[in-house]
């Protein structure tokens, strides 16, 4: 099956059912930095995203599907420790109405630790911060801040 129906970048009108309903918050995109995926088969970054989706990309080639696996980089943090790594995985059964998921991992020693998981839309690298690490703005108003371990959403905040 082609795949001419997939961009090669987080579709920009991508938003999940749950985020969909939450359009109260201004668009947060101006002063943002967006993230740039692309493939890059063979890298270091993309055996890594390989093998942080290793369940994902066993399942679609069960189905067979061969994703396409994009990376990238961005820097979070002025001081920062480790890569941080964008992966997203497409293809039509991991792709749905809502576009295809993209999440973040850092790494952290000889292991990668999960970020934010599978989230919809295009992502920006906004330049406000939270515990020491640069906010995340999905699908232009979704902001998502760091709270020392983990991206929680705004959108579920009192």
């Amino acid at each position: 099956m082609a795949l001419s129906g997939l961009a090669l970048i987080t579709p920009a009108g991508a938003a999940t059912a749950k985020h969909s309903a939450h359009r109260h918050h201004a668009s947060q995109s101006s002063g943002t930095i967006p993230v740039e995926l692309k493939s890059q088969p063979g890298t270091e970054l993309d055996k890594a995203a390989r093998s942080l989706n290793t369940d994902l990309l066993e399942d679609a080639t069960r189905h067979n599907e061969q994703p396409i696996v994009l990376t990238g980089t961005a820097k979070l943090a002025s001081k920062q420790k480790g890569t941080i790594l964008f992966v997203q995985l497409q293809s039509y059964r991991l792709c749905g109405s809502a576009g295809c998921t993209t999440s973040i991992y850092r790494k952290n020693g000889d292991k990668w630790d999960t970020l934010l998981d599978s989230v919809n839309g295009t992502i920006r690298i906004a330049r406000q911060r939270h515990n020491g690490m640069a906010d995340i703005v999905v699908d232009g108003n979704d902001r998502w801040v760091f709270d020392g371990q983990k991206y929680q959403d705004t959108l579920n905040s009192p």
